[in-house]
């Protein structure tokens, strides 16, 4: 077999050395899922010998663990009331959902994974057959796990905990609602944080309907008021140039992106340049470049300060990364007061004003009742007829989010202009949809099968996604769903002819709606369709 080109060759040792790296922070991720299993088990273990010392006199339990909790707080630099949580967490986690711990302790799932599951479990606690009950609920959600999200996990474990125990979740639901409040509280600068606590429900309609108006604004403005998109390599090159720009000429340039040194060692040396002399010169720029990256990693490794937890939910979407990046002109951003003379607001930005406007501009029109029928946001809710009719109290189900009481659905049902019915199998997958015109009638299952963005991992909800053809239609791919899935906007041009084979990926539908991803790197993924759970 012939030799490969040197660029060949290099392309060839990049794949195998990105690989590489994946691998060894996926084990990486393993092995810290281990170590706080282990830190879980440990807290458990004081709480129970805690208990059993004071169990002669009950009376001084809460300054005795108040205590201990001060202990821990003390050794890990943490609040005592976050340390408090995190050893009554780990006993519950430990205690009474051992088969969580079990693959936790495994790699199998992350810490994030097992306090979805612990916090999102039906509450029995005061049942006869509690453990019977966590067991079920732990046997149907661990799978789904193992193979998914924390993110998305939360979702299918709220509808798991409603079917397993749907007294519980409904009575909880009841609760929940009465502790409905709004609270503010300053946060320095001039700002202050405005906190509703709000049915769910509620909460994410009214989040969807600012980011809708958000978007009409943008849309509205004139093309010169658009901030433009930047991307993260385009900032860090912009960076790295102005980094060059205030060096002295003795001074050692900054370090290049990792990517920078590999795409400039692909120019091949002219045929009239000494080969040998081109390659010596790269060498020594290479040697470099890798001294420079390694001594700038070791100053930031110096200055590092771990982030507190930030829950997911809490993060930004990418569609937000991608389409409201910093403006590259100097043109002040508006404060949120007054007129605007130039908008170049961020989505984030356009949320909170308009948030402001609709509350101090509107009156209110829901004093005596609950302000479900003034809900116009996109919300997909999947309910049982017999419910829907009254004959049987069964949960619904709010898309992406988990179960809502019955009454909350019958009130949105009975707003609703029009209605999409979905025939569910066995297995609570949708199947059918009630639709005589071919092409709407395919957006709708699309619509109700998916859910969401079909990339692993991806929330982004279905009314944002837009319709894939898998197979290029260009290349002979059928319009027919089992060729047809949701993919976001931050996920679909990943799968362009446009994109460069370094950075493309591939997607192809098997069977049951199951979506296979390649990556660049030839690493596959899969992506189930989410189950449709029937509150029966």
């Amino acid at each position: 077999m012939a030799p490969l080109s040197p660029t060949l060759q290099k392309l060839e040792e990049s794949l195998v050395l990105r690989g590489a790296l994946l691998d060894e922070w996926v084990t990486l991720g393993q092995q810290m899922a281990a170590l706080e299993a282990r830190r879980a088990e440990l807290l458990a273990t004081r709480l129970d010998l805690l208990a059993q010392e004071r169990s002669l006199d009950p009376g001084s339990d809460e300054m005795a663990f108040r205590s201990m909790c001060a202990e821990y707080a003390a050794a890990a630099h943490i609040p005592p009331s976050t340390a408090g949580a995190h050893i009554t967490n780990a006993w519950v986690l430990v205690r009474q959902f051992p088969r969580t711990l079990e693959s936790l302790a495994a790699g199998t799932i992350s810490r994030r994974h097992a306090e979805v599951i612990v916090r999102e479990a039906p509450n029995v606690s005061c049942q006869a057959d509690a453990d019977l009950f966590r067991a079920e609920y732990e046997q149907q959600i661990l799978p789904f796990a193992e193979n998914d999200t924390a993110a998305r996990t939360r979702t299918h474990a709220r509808g798991i905990a409603a079917r397993v125990h749907p007294e519980g979740m409904a009575e909880q639901h009841r609760r929940g609602r009465s502790e409905r409040t709004v609270t503010v509280k300053p946060d320095g600068d001039g700002m202050a944080v405005l906190t509703a606590i709000l049915p769910e429900l509620l909460a994410y309609a009214i989040h969807d309907r600012i980011t809708s108006m958000a978007d009409e604004v943008t849309r509205a403005r004139p093309e010169g008021q658009r901030r433009p998109r930047q991307s993260t390599l385009a900032k860090i090159r912009a960076e790295r140039e102005a980094a060059l720009g205030m060096q002295t000429p003795h001074d050692p340039a900054p370090p290049a992106h990792p990517g920078a040194a590999f795409l400039d060692a692909l120019d091949e040396p002219a045929p009239w340049e000494d080969a040998s002399a081109a390659r010596g010169v790269r060498e020594t720029e290479a040697a470099e470049w890798t001294a420079e990256l390694e001594r700038a990693a070791h100053a930031a490794a110096e200055s590092f300060t771990p982030a507190p937890f930030i829950d997911e939910s809490d993060l930004l979407d990418e569609s937000d990364l991608l389409g409201e990046a910093g403006s590259v002109d100097s043109t002040p951003m508006h404060d949120g007061y007054g007129a605007r003379g130039h908008d170049t607001r961020t989505k984030d930005q356009l949320r909170a004003d308009i948030f402001a406007d609709l509350l101090l501009t509107t009156s209110p029109t829901s004093i005596t009742s609950t302000s479900l029928e003034s809900v116009k946001a996109t919300v997909q809710v999947t309910i049982g007829m017999s419910t829907l009719m009254g004959a049987d109290d069964a949960m619904g189900e709010l898309n992406d989010h988990g179960p809502i009481t019955p009454d909350a659905a019958r009130i949105l049902a009975g707003q609703a202009g029009s209605w999409d019915r979905a025939f569910l199998d066995t297995r609570g997958m949708v199947v059918e949809t009630d639709n005589y015109v071919p092409t709407a009638g395919m957006k709708r299952y699309l619509r109700a099968r998916d859910q969401h963005c079909r990339f692993p991992g991806c929330r982004a909800p279905a009314h944002r996604c837009q319709i894939d053809h898998n197979h290029d239609h260009a290349k002979g791919g059928p319009t027919a769903l089992s060729n047809l899935s949701l993919f976001c906007t931050s996920h679909h041009p990943l799968k362009h002819p446009d994109v460069d084979d370094r950075d493309r990926w591939t997607a192809k539908q098997l069977d049951d709606g199951v979506v296979l991803w390649t990556s660049p790197l030839g690493r596959t993924y899969t992506d189930e369709p989410p189950l449709r759970v029937m509150f029966t």
